[in-house]
């Protein structure tokens, strides 16, 4: 199965991606293609599933670190901030993984239908990787094979989307999917505060509103907020307002103040210093520098 998921990947791949982005029009669905290691890549993850079928790739999420081999699959559940990079990558081997944004509501549609599934150890944590299990290994070559039948992809791709959903919530890892299911699990009043700091990126962050918006005690608050995502309040706001920071200077002509005030930044100073310290470059130099003819395209943050 592993060999036949390369297959399709390789062939499916748009001719100029030799380094990059490959998007299928299935689901938000992506392949990722890179034929050396990367540097280390700050990235915003919405909820996803990234399966590797080749190479190998490291992500982290303040205190989370996972490090996912060929054949494994990274699961996220919340909105991470993460840095990431690719370990294993040649152009005789190419890194190369399917990346599938996942679909919350769908999720919870299952609630129902689920059977009682005893539950491990209890780990909160919103970033996993695992081995990708034979069935789910094939329902997402069965959905990759999609991208080449038009006639049949409106109305296959959404039973397949629905399959590999259930797939992954039916697995042994699909614990830190299922505490969606629960409204009052933690998960989802950290899922509620994530969207809160989102919607006000520019605004001064009060943790104690945010936890009686979480409807949470502020040290129980910032205990499960950390537990989850690997940071604590203040930081996962602090990398969010850096990570819309740096959309905006690539996508944009923006002045690098003006972006700054727009992140909720007093100072731009402060801005081009902690913005040089997460992306490695200054915003002025990192605009430039993605601009260069023939430089890989990564995955944004509409992924």
């Amino acid at each position: 199965m592993q060999s036949e998921l390369i297959r399709l990947a390789s062939e499916l791949a748009a001719p100029d991606a030799v380094d990059g982005v490959t998007r299928l029009g299935l689901g938000g669905a992506a392949l990722l293609r890179r034929t050396r290691p990367s540097d280390i890549e700050g990235t915003l993850y919405r909820p996803l599933l990234c399966l590797v079928l080749q190479g190998a790739k490291e992500v982290i999420a303040g205190t989370l670190s996972v490090h996912c081999p060929a054949g494994h699959a990274i699961i996220v559940s919340h909105d991470l901030p993460v840095l990431s990079r690719i370990t294993r990558a040649s152009p005789a081997e190419p890194y190369i993984a399917v990346v599938l944004p996942l679909d919350l509501g769908l999720l919870r549609g299952f609630f129902d239908q689920m059977p009682d599934i005893a539950e491990g150890a209890d780990n909160p944590a919103a970033l996993m990787a695992c081995t990708a299990e034979r069935e789910l290994s094939d329902a997402v070559a069965r959905f990759l094979a999609l991208a080449r039948q038009q006639a049949a992809a409106p109305l296959l791709a959404p039973i397949l989307l629905r399959e590999i959903h259930a797939r992954l919530l039916l697995s042994p890892q699909g614990a830190i999917l299922r505490r969606f299911l629960y409204r009052e699990d933690p998960s989802n009043h950290v899922a509620r505060a994530i969207a809160s700091i989102h919607a006000s990126i520019d605004a001064p962050m009060k943790v104690s509103a945010l936890a009686e918006h979480a409807g949470m005690s502020t040290s129980s608050f910032h205990a499960h907020f950390k537990a989850v995502t690997g940071l604590t309040p203040g930081q996962y706001q602090k990398d969010i307002r850096l990570h819309e920071a740096r959309r905006l200077i690539l996508d944009s002509t923006a002045a690098v103040a003006s972006v700054a005030f727009d992140v909720g930044y007093e100072s731009p100073a402060q801005f081009s210093r902690d913005y040089a310290r997460k992306f490695g470059r200054p915003p002025r130099e990192d605009r430039s520098t993605a601009r260069e003819p023939g430089r890989p395209q990564t995955l944004s943050n509409s992924i």
